[in-house]
């Protein structure tokens, strides 16, 4: 009897430890990465079941055998977790990091579409940018951009005529394709998501519609590169409003011209026909000449109050400005800028 005794526990023993040990090498197998030097993409289809799962990553040698990995599955995985989608998988990849990226739903999600637009980037601009990105024809993209419906269905304002001001400057990634009014739009949605809190409601107490804020806005980031300079332009532009003087901002004025070729001539400043020129029409001008960042947004409503009713550019000084508060300083700050540029030529 004893005899028969050490033979059973004699086979339990050797019985648990094979077990044992056929678990410890299936736990090492599910750790074991294999290189993938090319990204494999793995599609796993909404419903599909242990076995189509290791049937597909067999297939795409992302695993050495299914069998093995369906028995992992049962002792360490969490197959009931799995998420449908695309996967992409590259460089050292071993089952255990499978299962955590298929329950996790760490999906792959390649970009289709991506483009980046400038502040300050014109409508023309941006539609130019967009045709070059296949997002549509420039003719298309220009008829939708000055598309009342449309506009209205935006939540733009009557007084704009065009989209001129509302697509935010930003970089921009689609996953899908996008047709160009879906572009558009979301264009716009980013603006609406990108103005600062309480925005609204600050214009109020400026009496100052959303429209004519994002002219504003847009004639400070025609200005100035830098964002410390803003809330002293909008100082300068609030005290020539208030005073009923011409704004005087060529950035406006060149906008206004057509086929404009670089130079500013002694016609163009006194062409009263351009309702853009700034020099001989006073308030600010019909609409925004270009696209506006959060920061020139916010500066309309956060001037400085330190007197500035001048600005002209430093001489080599990567786009600075000297800001004045008399004509007279002004004035020196121009000459200083005329003769640096005479000694350069």
């Amino acid at each position: 009897m004893k005899a028969i005794l050490n033979r059973v526990l004699a086979v339990f023993f050797v019985g648990t430890t094979v077990i044992a040990v056929a678990i410890w090498l299936v736990h090492d197998w599910g750790t074991q990465p294999r290189s993938i030097e090319t990204p494999i993409e793995l599609e796993i289809p909404r419903g599909s079941s242990s076995e189509v799962i290791a049937e597909l990553l067999e297939q795409r040698s992302l695993i050495s055998h299914r069998f093995l990995f369906k028995v992992w599955l049962r002792a360490f995985g969490h197959p009931e977790r799995y998420q449908a989608g695309l996967y992409q998988f590259v460089d050292q990849v071993s089952p255990e990091q499978i299962d955590e990226f298929l329950r996790n739903g760490r999906v792959y999600s390649p970009v289709v579409l991506q483009f980046v637009i400038p502040e300050g980037f014109t409508l023309q601009q941006v539609l130019r940018r967009l045709e070059a990105n296949g997002v549509g024809t420039y003719e298309e993209l220009s008829t939708l951009a000055h598309d009342r419906k449309f506009l209205d269905d935006l939540n733009i304002s009557n007084e704009a005529k065009s989209l001129e001001g509302y697509l935010y400057p930003a970089t921009y990634s689609f996953i899908r394709k996008r047709t160009a009014r879906e572009v558009l739009a979301h264009m716009v949605e980013t603006f609406w998501q990108k103005l600062p809190d309480g925005y609204i409601e600050g214009l109020k107490k400026k009496r100052l519609s959303l429209h004519k804020a994002v002219t504003f806005a847009s004639l400070i980031e025609m200005e100035t590169l830098h964002d410390d300079e803003r809330p002293k332009i909008a100082e300068v532009i609030w005290s020539r409003l208030r005073n009923g003087e011409p704004l005087a901002i060529d950035a406006a004025l060149i906008y206004g011209i057509k086929d404009y070729q670089g130079d500013i001539k002694w016609k163009h400043l006194k062409d009263r026909k351009n309702p853009y020129n700034t020099r001989v029409h006073k308030g600010l001008p019909p609409g925004p000449i270009g696209s506006v960042s959060q920061n020139s947004l916010a500066a309309v409503l956060s001037p400085t109050d330190e007197g500035f009713y001048y600005y002209v550019l430093k001489y080599n000084s990567g786009g600075r400005h000297h800001f004045s508060k008399t004509l007279k300083e002004h004035n020196q700050h121009v000459r200083r800028l005329v003769e640096a540029q005479k000694g350069e030529r």
